[in-house]
């Protein structure tokens, strides 16, 4: 194992700025959020929310009168700027409590009342080559995904300053079994979708298939489901050498080490973003719009995203816990 129980003066004063980068990020996404809220607030800029239909796929935000979601909204944003500028003026080290806290309630906020599927249909989509367009819902919640992730980099970098990289420490079973689960998950939505895309009525009705077919659905399906299959994949990287240090063969960068950002970044939006979906397709469930007699084909997977998301968090957190330890200073 390739350690070291030191670190230089240097790489800690960049991994103070880094620190601090992500305090003004949070900071300056804090402020925006007020700003944009207050417009919509007075009304000098329409709000962008829409219909609240229990039984549907609508989001939570949508459900109060929009001067009290925007309200609401500035809430938020005004707590954030005040923590933000608490640790940035801070001197010594920042309120890591404080952060954690806030980053995880705007976390918790984003997912469950804002954001619901169409953010993470937003990525799939992307990913399969197939562009949707922004509305003033889908902004927002992105905005508020991409937010939760900044605000989530503020607090994980609070204590910079001490990290060590680390090589060689062996994967603990809670990741292996979160990899599994994370793994697992998307394969069953993949299993799906293919069996569809290649004409077999799983869970659904001939006709039902017969109809996919002729509208071109299960293309757009099949494109998915080979999104889900290639996150499953890379996934393993979590937990696999190859996610610590590209493989040899791999053409000018073979050897090289797998930045952590590779990693934490899309992790985490991509985790934000299947919670958030999950969430609503089981808050939909439990109104029993959809009997999982009838629907366990087109509704069932979906039931499982909170549990992979939470897996993909656990599998992070592990990943990132192995390739780093905290020392003091040289």
């Amino acid at each position: 194992m390739n350690t070291s129980p030191h670190i230089t003066a240097r790489d800690a004063g960049m991994q103070h700025r880094r620190s601090r980068v992500a305090l003004f990020a949070a900071l300056i996404w804090s402020i925006g959020l007020v700003a944009a809220s207050v417009l919509w607030l007075v009304g000098l800029v329409a709000a962008p929310f829409g219909t609240f239909v229990a039984d549907d796929f609508t989001a939570l935000i949508d459900a109060p009168p929009h001067a009290v979601a925007s309200l609401l909204l500035v809430v938020v944003g005004i707590t954030g700027v005040g923590i933000a500028t608490r640790a940035i003026t801070r001197a010594g080290t920042p309120p890591i409590t404080l952060l954690a806290v806030y980053a995880g309630a705007l976390t918790l906020f984003s997912t469950v009342v804002v954001a619901d599927a169409r953010v993470m249909a937003l990525i799939g989509y992307a990913l399969s080559f197939r562009l949707v367009p922004l509305d003033g819902p889908l902004t927002l919640q992105l905005g508020m995904l991409l937010g939760s992730a900044v605000w989530i980099a503020a607090a994980v970098r609070a204590p910079a300053g001490r990290i060590i990289a680390v090589d060689g420490r062996r994967p603990s079973g809670l990741a292996t079994v979160a990899v599994a689960i994370a793994v697992a998950v998307p394969a069953i939505y993949a299993a799906v979708r293919f069996a569809w895309a290649a004409g077999i009525p799983l869970g659904i009705s001939d006709q039902m298939l017969v109809d996919g077919q002729e509208s071109g659905l299960w293309n757009i399906g099949l494109g998915l489901a080979s999104v889900a299959a290639a996150v499953a994949l890379l996934t393993l990287g979590l937990v696999q050498r190859w996610g610590e240090r590209l493989p040899r063969w791999v053409p000018a960068l073979g050897g090289r080490r797998v930045p952590l950002s590779l990693a934490a970044v899309p992790v985490t939006i991509g985790a934000l973003a299947i919670f958030a979906g999950g969430v609503m397709f089981v808050r939909v469930f439990m109104t029993g719009a959809f009997p999982l007699s009838e629907n366990w084909s087109t509704v069932g997977p979906e039931l499982l995203w909170p549990l992979w998301a939470i897996a993909l968090a656990v599998a992070l957190a592990e990943y990132l816990r192995r390739r780093v330890r905290i020392d003091r200073l040289a």
